[in-house]
């Protein structure tokens, strides 16, 4: 019962990690705030990734015509960031949306829409492909994607720097095991899995493996392994 309570005493002075999904009393309580603040209408989502599809492709006339396929809406509220967010009232709620839009882009896109406390939307692009990372552990993983990146072009003799402007390419995903997780409001507590992440830097794609294993705790352990790096030919 001291657990509970103790439990309890976290969530509400916003000490509680998301990892703390896996009790049952923050599990109940992520399941509350899912109720308070139940997934938009396809419609409303649809308009929110086409918003913000249109300003990552503003010149395409293509795309601001598009149509918009939703192939997976997903809560979002275990994420690091929102789990945060919604415990210390700054958000009602977030949802991952996997979506088509054939006029922007040629692959799937996956974006994040947050409702804000007044009900008003902001959505970011998470990845182009495919990736079980969630938002947060993307954006710890990406710094050591590009230093991995860098350090393969500059042992080929290849100019280029950490600091110079690059863009993360299509992810999919290499390999999982059977004991892989499920998806829990946005994160997976257990498995194994690998993922590619195509860096383009310096005029040049460089392919890093990255290897995540669940930590329990909402994030993965990663390993990026130096000899399975690929630079893909021009």
């Amino acid at each position: 019962m001291k657990k509970k309570y103790l439990v309890l005493a976290l969530l509400l002075t916003g000490y509680a990690s998301p990892g703390m999904t896996q009790h049952q009393l923050v599990l109940e309580k992520l399941n509350q705030w899912n109720n308070a603040a139940p997934v938009l209408s396809n419609e409303e989502l649809q308009e929110a990734v086409h918003s913000t599809a249109k300003q990552i492709y503003p010149a395409s006339k293509a795309c601001a015509e598009s149509a918009v396929t939703l192939d997976r809406v997903h809560p979002a509220t275990a994420n690091r960031f929102v789990f945060r967010a919604v415990l210390r009232q700054q958000m009602r709620n977030a949802w991952t949306v996997t979506a088509r839009l054939p006029g922007c882009d040629t692959v799937p896109v996956r974006y994040m829409v947050m409702q804000n406390n007044d009900n008003s939307l902001k959505t970011i692009r998470v990845n182009r492909g495919k990736s079980y990372a969630h938002d947060s552990l993307i954006s710890d993983t990406l710094p050591l994607a590009l230093l991995a990146a860098t350090g393969a072009l500059q042992r080929k003799g290849i100019g280029c720097d950490a600091k110079d402007k690059f863009k993360l390419g299509v992810t999919r995903i290499k390999s999982e095991t059977d004991g892989l997780g499920p998806d829990i409001f946005g994160v997976r507590y257990a498995g194994h899995w690998a993922e590619i992440w195509p860096i383009e830097i310096c005029d040049q794609t460089v392919e890093i493996l990255v290897k995540f294993k669940a930590d329990g705790d909402g994030g993965a352990f990663t390993d990026l392994p130096g000899d399975q790096i690929s630079i893909l030919p021009k």
